[in-house]
């Protein structure tokens, strides 16, 4: 098989006849990652499979309030070649939150592959604006907020007293040693043990008409691989009689505890939950 090959002409002021040597192209190995440099320009993309462009030409993502999205970080060469280790800033613009590398997941730099992920919970009706920077490169994705009411979806109703999701929220996961570390608020903290209530929406783990063991989710759940809000918008509830399953929203009273080293992912648990009133 003949092999390509490239010739690369070598200068030397010393000798009057120019020298050339022979190097095939398939040597390079565009697998191979590079270590990044500020000053390099590389491509730089945020991934999504829910983006698109307007007529602008501006990347698109629609979020629905208080859904989370997950989304990625792809650094390579200009050649082709992943930069690995690559550790971006970021900047996100609105009422969305961040979900930053090293909380979702492990590495908080681009892997061997040139990809770093992260995610972003949905904030208030509007456009925000997230943008990922390193050295000179950047790389901008519009959030497109949808509101809760446009698209028919209830809204839970608020509990004078009750457990707050916008306080569930604001913990913090991140990962240390190969564990997931959570860092809970001073006003999630306190309600620890207590005798407490809270709305929001079951997600049934099972067919059983009367769930006795299922998910509430701060808004409406809509797959069963994509909990709204992420690990801090998900209470595990377990009940002594069963709750007759429902997309209704719901309003509960039972023991809240928290999971400060979760195995599954949950963080906030509800035990011998019943219904009750707002």
């Amino acid at each position: 098989m003949m092999r390509l090959r490239t010739w690369i002409l070598l200068g030397c002021l010393a000798w009057p006849y120019p020298i050339y040597a022979e190097i095939p192209i398939d040597s390079i190995d565009y697998d191979v990652p590079v270590t990044p440099l500020p000053t390099e320009k590389y491509q730089f993309e945020i991934l999504s499979t829910l983006g698109y462009s307007d007529q602008t030409g501006r990347t698109i993502v629609d979020i629905i309030e208080g859904y989370e999205i997950n989304l990625a970080l792809s650094v390579d060469t200009l050649a082709g070649r992943p930069v690995n280790g690559l550790t971006p800033k970021f900047n996100l613009t609105g009422s969305s939150k961040l979900i930053p590398p090293g909380e979702s997941t492990p590495l908080t730099s681009t892997d061997e592959s040139g990809i770093l992920r992260f995610g972003v919970i949905g904030g208030k009706q509007g456009m925000d604006t997230l943008t990922v920077s390193y050295g000179d490169n950047r790389a901008t994705l519009h959030l497109n907020i949808i509101s809760l009411q446009i698209n028919d979806l209830p809204a839970a109703p608020i509990v004078l007293g009750g457990l707050n999701w916008s306080d569930l929220m604001q913990t913090r996961l991140s990962w240390a040693d190969d564990q997931v570390q959570v860092n809970f608020s001073d006003a999630v903290k306190n309600r620890n043990g207590d005798l407490v209530t809270v709305s929001g929406f079951m997600m049934p783990m099972d067919s059983s008409l009367k769930q006795t063991h299922f998910l509430l989710t701060s808004s409406p759940p809509h797959c069963f691989f994509d909990i709204p809000g992420g690990p801090a918008g998900v209470i595990e509830v377990y009940t002594d009689e069963g709750i007759e399953a429902s997309w209704d929203p719901i309003v509960l009273e039972g023991e809240f505890e928290l999971i400060s080293a979760p195995q599954t992912g949950v963080i906030y648990q509800l035990k011998h939950a019943k219904i009750t009133n707002p």
